[in-house]
């Protein structure tokens, strides 16, 4: 260790070091002076992640006048390659082109309805200025526009790039904000991620910020007052990155069935990472921004923040890529910063399509409804990884349901067999259970018999009248059950034929006017911002499509603002 360097601090840096990282980091390295560093590299500012977030600060910086380096723990891309390259924006001249309506206050009224994580001063900063975001974007090359498609979705058909892409049209949230489609999907044909993030590292590398790509960040580099001047780097050598790189290839987000081999990668990852001894100071004159991703695949940080998920982890579909292992968090911890809303993810179930599923009803294991089968799927999955029995829940129909379900899964657009295919899956070897009776189908899933009957009898009662529903659903969408065969379809969180995908919303602790990283005293750690997943941030405690991009770029650009000034 050089002259002037400590591992640990007993210096004016508050709390450094942190007993039980979850990641590989290590204890911050405390130096007298930042002048008295070997650095390998400086600039004005280092950003760590070059996903979405890191992406859009380097480029938000760079405008601003700063010298940039970016490093990234493999080739760069992140959850938000691997996504459905979607962001959430109103008032926008793409929805003007397509003859629809909207505006930053009308957006504003309807995501206020959701569950806050941020002020309503935050939330307001971001709507008004979410059309100035996708117009930045397409100045850095990224296109968006295109037909609305205005049918229920999860994600919309080749050929269409706006959607409803949350609880818009749902007639609680339609009672104080005029529903219309605000999901923009990045032109490209499947999800088009790829594509978001293809124009978005082209914009970065003409800009000219320098890339230090396979470089795991292993702590960071603090001074004698307790301000962040820099990050300790283990790059692997150049001619290992074919390998390093393979190893997080192997990772494919969406594919199913996946939990137990990601595992073995990202342990193979680990192990080859551990045989890299060299390490490199990289300085930051001005700041630090971390953009390191969610902890979606640290296994270790799922059990502890949400011990249901840690045991159904082998049947869920983690969305991230192996870079979403929680290392920027613990950084933060290894510095005294706290984080928020840890136990907060994302799990996607759409119940439609195929669209005759809307006409059943979702219940617990008790067979009591608990939820609006027609809300977006984040809040449905959600609900359903929150019921008190390790999220056991069945989708109830009756025959008439049930076999259009079978038709619409079997016969539809093309573009849709990517839902209506593990629809039909599921019902074939998800568990499905059939009986003859109301009465028998709860003796055979085990519900309150009572309880269950009274559950069918108040929907069909609402189906009847045409009434209000009990939870919300729009009533065009109730639909009696009441002809016999009748049949529960296994919607649980541990059913790996459901294929639920999930990731982390929850991250570090914000200042939301800079992005500044906070310690639990809610003082700002100097010169640590955060950007994008690895921050609680907008859409931390409620989820729509497309607000995890719309945070990277809100998010990023403000915390590249903050340090530039």
């Amino acid at each position: 260790m050089e002259r002037g360097w400590n591992s640990r601090s007993d210096m004016n840096v508050g709390r450094l070091g942190h007993t039980g990282y979850l990641s590989t980091v290590a204890d911050p390295l405390v130096v007298n002076s930042a002048n008295e560093a070997a650095w390998s590299d400086v600039a004005d500012v280092v950003v760590v992640g070059f996903g979405g977030a890191g992406g859009v600060a380097a480029l938000q910086a760079h405008e601003l006048g700063a010298d940039v380096i970016i490093i990234d723990r493999f080739n760069g891309g992140g959850a938000t390659a691997n996504s459905g390259g979607v962001i959430y924006a109103g008032g926008t001249r793409f929805q003007q082109d397509a003859g629809i309506d909207d505006s930053a206050a009308n957006m504003f009224d309807y995501l206020v309805q959701e569950e806050l994580a941020v002020g309503e001063a935050t939330l307001r900063r971001f709507c008004e200025g979410s059309c100035e975001d996708i117009e930045w974007l397409c100045k850095q090359g990224l296109q968006f526009g295109g037909k609305p498609y205005l049918e229920k979705t999860a994600y919309p058909p080749d050929g269409y790039f706006l959607y409803y892409s949350g609880n818009e049209n749902v007639p609680a949230f339609k009672e104080k904000a005029v529903p219309v489609p605000r999901g923009h999907r990045t032109h490209g044909t499947g999800t088009t991620g790829y594509a978001y993030y293809a124009a978005l590292r082209t914009a970065v590398e003409m800009a000219g910020a320098r890339l230090h790509l396979h470089s795991p960040v292993r702590r960071l580099v603090v001074d004698r007052e307790g301000a962040i001047v820099g990050v300790e780097i283990a790059p692997v050598p150049q001619d290992w990155h074919e390998r390093h790189q393979a190893l997080y290839n192997k990772i494919i987000p969406m594919r199913p069935f996946s939990g137990k081999y990601n595992e073995r990668t990202i342990a193979a990852a680990k192990a080859f990472e551990e045989q890299v001894h060299n390490r490199k100071l990289i300085r930051a004159r001005k700041g630090v921004v971390l953009a390191t991703g969610g902890f979606i695949n640290n296994l270790a940080m799922l059990r502890r923040y949400r011990p249901t998920y840690g045991k159904a982890w082998k049947a869920l579909t983690r969305i991230g890529s192996m870079g979403c292992d929680g290392s920027g968090i613990d950084l933060v911890r290894s510095a005294g910063g706290n984080t928020r809303l840890m136990d907060r993810l994302y799990t996607g179930r759409s119940i439609a399509p195929p669209a005759a599923f809307m006409g059943g009803v979702l219940v617990d294991d008790s067979g009591q409804r608990f939820v609006n089968e027609d809300a977006y799927s984040g809040f449905v999955g959600s609900s359903i990884g929150e019921l008190p029995a390790n999220g056991k829940a069945w989708l109830i129909l009756d025959r008439n349901r049930y076999r259009t379900a079978i038709r619409q899964c079997l016969f539809t657009a093309r573009t849709l067999y990517i839902w209506t295919i593990p629809a039909l899956l599921n019902i074939v070897f998800g568990g499905t259970t059939t009986a003859r009776s109301i009465e028998a189908l709860a003796h055979k899933c085990g519900f309150d018999p009572k309880a269950f009957a009274q559950t069918i009898a108040t929907n069909n009662m609402a189906a009847d009248s045409g009434g209000a529903d009990e939870r919300g659903k729009d009533p065009a969408k109730v639909h009696t059950i009441a002809v016999a065969p009748f049949y529960a379809i296994n919607m649980s969180l541990d059913n790996p034929w459901l294929m639920s995908v999930c990731f982390s919303l929850g991250g570090l602790a914000v200042d939301e006017e800079s992005g500044a990283v906070l310690r639990e005293d809610g003082s700002a750690i100097p010169r640590l911002y955060a950007a994008g997943r690895v921050a609680a941030g907008l859409c931390s405690k409620a989820y729509v499509s497309g607000m995890s991009i719309a945070d990277t770029v809100y998010s990023g650009r403000r915390a590249a603002r903050a340090i530039i000034g």
